[in-house]
């Protein structure tokens, strides 16, 4: 019987080879599956890492949401509107006194260097000052 060229081949190649080859492709195989599916783990594992930051930012989303929405609502309020009528405009309610609280000139005190500023005496010792002396 006459070896074909296949099965020479394959005994030589067997005879520097520490095992068969059958066994050899079976191992090669099994590293090749090996590679493959921790390769796909590897990517699952990414995939969900990015899925759970962009759960993140979407949650972070929906909470400004939430506040921009409780923002818009207090905004269009009567209490708000007056608020601001107050404040900005010096409107009055009915019956309501304003008082003029006069303010610190800005310029007298960027006159003064940092050593000359003044030191502010409490109110309750003005106070005193005020009906005692």
């Amino acid at each position: 019987m006459q070896e074909n060229f296949w099965q020479k081949l394959v005994r030589s190649i067997e005879q520097y080879l520490p095992m068969k080859l059958g066994s050899l492709v079976l191992f090669l195989f099994v590293i090749y599956f090996i590679f493959i599916v921790g390769r796909s783990v590897y990517m699952n594992y990414n995939a969900n890492k990015d899925i759970t930051v962009e759960e993140n930012a979407v949650a972070s989303l929906k909470k400004d949401i939430v506040l921009r929405e409780n923002e818009i609502n207090y905004l269009s309020t009567y209490s708000y509107r007056e608020k601001e009528a107050r404040s900005k405009l010096g409107y009055t309610a009915a019956g309501e006194k304003m008082m003029a609280v006069p303010f610190d000139k800005i310029e007298a005190i960027a006159d003064q260097t940092p050593g000359e500023v003044a030191i502010k005496v409490p109110n309750y010792i003005q106070w005193w000052r005020y009906f005692i002396e």
